[in-house]
């Protein structure tokens, strides 16, 4: 596995080791969490390493380090994570989502290319917006907001329709694309069980933090110009303007593929307090 400390990947070794795989995971410093039946291994360490099934939750990007060391073992099948936001960002006013959206693109083809050269299956996994365990940077970044400011803003009604997926629910699809026979090459989209509007979703959000929702209206031009001063702030450097046009575009997309080959039942969006910051 790579990507094994980061924060899928810490919740997927424990079910796997449980499962009886013999687990290899690849790190480029110390593990963050030891875990019992899990090999760790440096990123240069594939000595005497015989890999039946390779699992990536690091970006996908990064995974071109890796094919060269793949192609010398029997490798069977490689399941990666990629994102929807191939498909959401390529026309954003923001050049940095745009230059994310090329690299997952390059990244998706030319994994393709290698695994149809050396007839290996390929699986590529998008899911939408995930959250969960209080650290993701979607969900867990609008709940430190309120807890820190008391409200959020919109841009108009925050009409968009979302579909959050819990991290949980990715990690399923992912075992299940390790272990389900006679699986198509291909990618599929993992979007959540629930389609809401933006709006909902944060109105979700005040509810599980026990908060009454204060949602403020503004101009795009007001909040854009907000996000730009906020970027100044450590925590806030990822946010781009170009989420205010997004609040009321519908970003949806259908499951279907992967609910009929992975059997993947995602959950309604209903935040826990271990989903929260803090929880």
């Amino acid at each position: 596995m790579l990507g094994g400390s980061s924060l899928l990947g810490e919740r997927a070794l424990p079910l796997l080791a449980q499962s009886g795989h013999t687990t290899s995971a690849f790190t480029r410093g110390l593990p963050k969490v030891p875990c019992s039946g899990v090999t760790w291994r440096k990123a240069d360490d594939w000595h005497a390493l015989e890999l039946d099934v390779f699992l990536s939750f690091a970006p996908i990007w990064v995974l071109a380090d890796y094919l060269r060391r793949l192609a010398s073992t029997r490798i069977r099948r490689v399941v990666v994570l990629s994102s929807t936001s191939r498909f959401a960002k390529q026309a954003s006013p923001d050049i940095r989502e745009r230059q994310v959206t090329q690299r997952l693109i390059h990244a998706e083809e030319q994994l393709e290319q290698w695994a149809i050269e050396r007839q290996i299956e390929w699986v590529i996994l998008r899911p939408t917006m995930i959250y969960g365990f209080g650290r993701d940077k979607n969900i867990s970044e609008i709940a430190r907001f309120i807890q820190r400011f008391g409200f959020f803003p919109l841009i108009g009604g925050g009409t968009g329709l979302r579909q959050p997926v819990h991290g949980d629910d990715v990690i399923q699809a992912c075992l299940s694309a390790i272990g389900t026979a006679d699986l198509p090459s291909g990618g599929y989209d993992l979007s959540g069980g629930e389609v809401l509007s933006y709006h909902t979703m944060v109105q979700r959000i005040f509810q599980a933090l026990g908060r009454p929702e204060r949602t403020l209206r503004l101009p795009a031009k007001a909040l854009s110009r907000g996000v730009s001063i906020m970027r100044w702030l450590p925590r806030y450097r990822h946010l781009s303007s170009a989420l205010v046009g997004r609040m009321n575009e519908d970003l949806v997309f259908d499951h279907s593929d992967a609910r009929d080959r992975l059997g993947f039942t995602p959950r309604a969006f209903q935040l826990m307090a271990e989903d929260l910051p803090g929880g």
